[in-house]
């Protein structure tokens, strides 16, 4: 089978604030951390984030479970041209949610 799953590793507080976040917009981390990825996918806001929201190594994981292959590779190659792999892109990407909170400004339309 397939691996559709991309990772980013956060530190073990972040991980607890990321599921509430997740759950207070009534979704699971990995429904949230897709959302992040397709989103970053068009907005192309990696490069400004990874300098402000460094990859963490190590950590807890939080794993997307992505449908389809073609998402993984889109995000992979995404990363790649900010010199990244996939999973300290997410990584940059998911910590940044948690101060940045577009989602849910997004959701609750603030």
């Amino acid at each position: 089978m397939i691996d559709t799953q991309i990772v980013g590793y956060v530190l073990q507080e972040e991980a607890e604030r990321f599921g509430k976040y997740a759950a207070a917009l009534s979704l699971d981390a990995s429904a949230v951390a897709n959302l992040l990825l397709v989103r970053e996918i068009s907005a192309g806001r990696l490069g400004g984030l990874i300098g402000r929201y460094p990859a963490v190594s190590g950590g807890r994981k939080i794993v997307a479970h992505l449908r389809n292959f073609e998402l993984k590779q889109g995000f992979a190659d995404h990363a790649e041209k900010f010199g990244l792999k996939a999973t300290p892109a997410a990584s940059s990407l998911f910590r940044a949610e948690l101060v940045e909170r577009w989602l849910e400004k997004t959701v609750h339309n603030r």
